[in-house]
Formats: C-alpha cells, sequence, structure tokens
C-alpha cells in the first residue's frame, strides 16, 4: 500500500553500519560487542552513568530495533539539516510516533535505555588488516542535555535525553560516506533488527554492482549471525529477516541459492 501511493521517505546511515552492525540482542551491562566480517570489525565500548551519590553505573552496548531506528533518525536528520545538534523533545511520545513505534510505559523505557547508550558508548571501525586500514575511534556523542524522572515503577531516576550533538568525527565520517536508503520501508521491518542490517547492507552493495555478485553462507554468518554457534543453525534462521528486507527493498535483485545468495545491479532503495 505504502509504494502504490508512494510513501517513500528519504533517509541516510552511514557506510560503516551497512557492514557490520550493533547486537541484536541485550548484552550483559559492561559488556563490549566485537564483530568482524570480510570487509569491516566493528568495537562497541558500553558508557557508564555516573550518579549523583558518585556511585558509577555500568551500561549496556545499544541493541535491538530502537537502537538502529535511532541512528536512522539521527543520522537522517543531520545531513538533512547540515547540523550535528539534534533535538528529541522533552518526553518519549512524539519520538515513538516519529520512529513509528507503538506507545506505552515500556517501550518507553527501552526507548529512553537505548537513547543513553548510544549518548555514552564508543565506537571503533576498523576497515582493512593488519598490514594496513584505517580506524574511525570515537563516540557518537559528543554532548547531550538531559533531564531526570523518578520512575514510579523501579523508585530509580531516568534520563530523558532531550537533545544531542553528534561527534564531529562521526558527522564528517556520515557526510562524506553516506548510504541512501527509504526510512518508510525501515519502519515496515522495525520488528526484526536482523532484517534492518540485512536491508542496509542490500542498500549499500546493490546499485554500486557492475556484475552479479555471490555471496556464500558462510561470509553472512560473518556478518549477520554473530550469535549463532553453528552456520546451520544461521542459514535456517536468516531466510525470514532476508525475506523482510527483499519486500522492504522490491527493487533489489538477490536469488537465494543453496550456497548463499547471489547480488546483481539494482536501483537505489529510493529515488533522492
Amino acid at each position: 500500500m505504502r509504494e502504490a501511493e508512494g510513501g517513500g521517505e528519504i533517509g541516510y546511515t552511514y557506510t560503516a553500519w551497512c557492514l557490520a552492525g550493533l547486537p541484536h540482542k541485550d548484552r550483559e551491562p559492561g559488556q563490549d560487542w566485537l564483530i568482524k566480517t570480510d570487509y569491516a570489525q566493528l568495537l562497541v565500548r558500553p558508557g557508564v552513568r555516573l550518579r549523583d551519590d558518585d556511585v558509577r553505573e555500568d551500561l549496556s552496548v545499544p541493541s535491538g530495533s530502537i537502537a538502529r531506528l535511532l541512528l536512522i533518525d539521527w543520522q537522517s536528520e543531520a545531513l538533512e539539516n547540515k547540523s550535528r545538534e539534534i533535538y528529541l523533545g522533552k518526553s518519549p511520545a512524539a519520538l515513538l510516533k516519529k520512529l513509528g513505534l507503538s506507545r506505552g510505559g515500556p517501550i518507553s523505557r527501552k526507548l529512553l535505555e537505548q537513547i543513553e547508550r548510544l549518548a555514552t558508548c564508543t565506537i571503533d571501525f576498523k576497515f582493512g588488516n593488519d598490514q594496513a586500514g584505517v580506524v574511525v575511534n570515537e563516540r557518537l556523542v559528543e554532548s547531550f542535555r538531559y533531564v531526570g524522572e523518578v520512575d514510579p515503577r523501579t523508585k530509580r531516576t531516568t534520563r530523558m535525553i532531550e537533545q544531542i550533538t553528534l561527534s564531529e568525527a562521526f558527522y564528517n565520517e556520515l557526510r562524506r560516506h553516506p548510504v541512501l536508503i527509504d526510512r518508510a520501508a525501515i519502519k515496515d521491518i522495525q520488528t526484526s533488527p536482523r532484517a534492518i542490517d540485512a536491508y542496509l547492507w542490500l542498500a549499500f552493495r546493490l546499485h554500486a554492482l557492475r556484475d552479479e555478485t555471490p555471496v556464500s553462507w558462510a561470509a553472512l554468518w560473518k556478518q549477520f549471525g554473530r550469535e549463532f554457534k553453528l552456520l546451520r543453525q544461521f542459514k535456517a534462521e536468516f531466510q525470514e529477516p532476508l525475506a523482510l528486507a527483499l519486500a522492504a527493498y522490491r527493487a533489489a535483485k538477490v536469488k537465494v541459492t543453496e550456497r548463499g545468495v547471489v547480488l546483481s545491479p539494482s536501483p537505489p532503495p529510493v529515488d533522492h
């Protein structure tokens, strides 16, 4: 229906997120996230919260669909407005609506958690190998402004981050290496973080291809199946998120085979 009505929505993401993504599930507080693919390596180090009584609370790394939707929103707004400063608002309700998420207490708390995780974590993107390469080592967010409220359920003070300023290094990398995406299509597959990752990967690769390009299941496993111990487990599970990604990116020319997938040159996911 969205396609018939011409409901595409231009958005952007940084190239590196198309090559290596955040974890799909929550990790323990203080635990790093490391993923290494054939093209890139990503290390995410979680931040900490310093309370008024000087106690340090370890946070978890950003994860799941909400973190991905927030990142896409921030990156798109930064490029559209040519500014590192992004205003999020004074309550979760408007932001949930903007992201296409349902409203409610549990989802609001998850949203606030993921914003704080993104605002305090550090990322290391490595391109290349030990002999030669490039490392982008920076916080995503340089500074943020927040207000605190006591959660009546947990009796703990939660932060509502109202405004963030992307780090200059990350913002400059985003401006140099943006990937065009359809934000409306992302909202269609928001329930599956792995489908979002597959969509971003296809948006980055397909329009730049000149010839058919096979990608093995082993290579896909490295990029999208970090949490699966066995290749056969990943192969069985990845069919559904890949199908969701292809349904959202209708112009994608991708053939699924016993050995992996075959990518063919395709138009970008949305007209610029």
